[in-house]
């Protein structure tokens, strides 16, 4: 421990920086230009790609004028509410993707969200996918505003907008259907992860009274703002109610573009692994216990997404974290 205390007093260093979390990064002007393109494309194709179903399915949430989209989706599987035993809570993040048509939460041959909604339900957790912003609907502010919407959708651009909406989407429906907040459990996919480690949980989680998360492929903490790091380092036991699982293949130095990334990458590349171990060090320096599973052979993509949050959820049980 003394290790880990000794590595967060030193001043950040981004050996490991793909990206700042609460800032768009610069990019050549084409690469934007590009990525409007593929888009106008793809939505040619969409309705071959995507359910028209699971869109209208989402329900919009809004906050401080911006929306994002999240569906609830087991209900059904739930134990009886008569019983008065609240549900639990379990929401997926998924990764950065460049079109409508890249996000599994969407297409019409992804199980995925399925596969969620069963594993929730065997612990009696709601199951609630939330929309990357502006998947559903081009992120625009007002038609004078300058900013344009940046090359994926994904979590990590205005991160700490897209937390405070997910607070308050977390708190809206926790009243809606009676949340039981010590059984709350957080589950991300690369950008997903990220956001999850940089924003979400590294501060003001007064509302998280139990539980844990999933890091697949990210969960990284050299996105965590100094300022947050000063604060979160005077409560050194403010994560210890809570379980943090990562998961990595030993091949994921692989980024989200696909461009070839060493697992042992030197400063301006981007790592899985050393993300992780970024991760773990921080929340365990906040008091969290962790748990780190690395999978031979595995790259940056196919990972068995709910397989693995179903075996976080079980740890968790067995481990008196939910």
């Amino acid at each position: 421990m003394k290790r880990l205390s000794h590595r967060l007093r030193r001043p950040l260093i981004h050996h490991n920086q793909r990206r700042l979390s609460a800032h768009i990064p610069r990019l050549h002007p084409l690469l934007p230009r590009a990525a409007r393109l593929v888009r106008a494309a793809a939505t040619v194709f969409e309705p071959l790609v995507l359910a028209s179903s699971e869109i209208v399915g989402y329900r919009p949430f809004s906050h401080r004028g911006r929306t994002i989209y999240y569906r609830v989706d087991n209900l059904n599987l739930l134990s009886n509410p008569a019983t008065g035993r609240a549900p639990g809570l379990l929401l997926y993040f998924d990764g950065d993707h460049i079109s409508r048509a890249g996000s599994r939460l969407l297409r019409r041959r992804s199980s995925l969200r399925a596969e969620l909604a069963q594993v929730a339900a065997e612990f009696n957790m709601l199951s609630v996918p939330v929309l990357s912003p502006g998947s559903l609907r081009e992120p625009r502010l007002t038609d004078t505003d300058s900013y344009a919407p940046p090359l994926t959708y994904n979590w990590w651009v205005r991160a700490r907008s897209n937390g405070r909406m997910v607070r308050a989407l977390i708190e809206e429906i926790s009243l809606a259907y009676g949340v039981d907040m010590s059984r709350v459990w957080l589950a991300g996919y690369s950008g997903g992860a990220e956001f999850l480690s940089y924003e979400l949980l590294s501060h003001d989680i007064d509302w998280l009274h139990g539980g844990g998360a999933t890091f697949i492929g990210g969960g990284g903490a050299d996105g965590i703002p100094a300022r947050v790091r000063e604060r979160a380092a005077l409560s050194p036991s403010s994560h210890a109610h809570l379980l943090m699982s990562w998961h990595v293949g030993v091949l994921d130095g692989r980024s989200p573009s696909a461009r070839r990334r060493m697992a042992t990458s030197t400063e301006g590349s981007w790592s899985a692994r050393i993300a992780a171990q970024e991760g773990i060090a921080f929340y365990e320096g906040l008091g969290a216990r962790t748990l780190l599973q690395v999978t031979p052979g595995r790259g940056h993509t196919g990972y068995p997404i709910a397989s693995l949050v179903g075996a976080d959820l079980a740890t968790a049980t067995r481990l008196g974290f939910l």
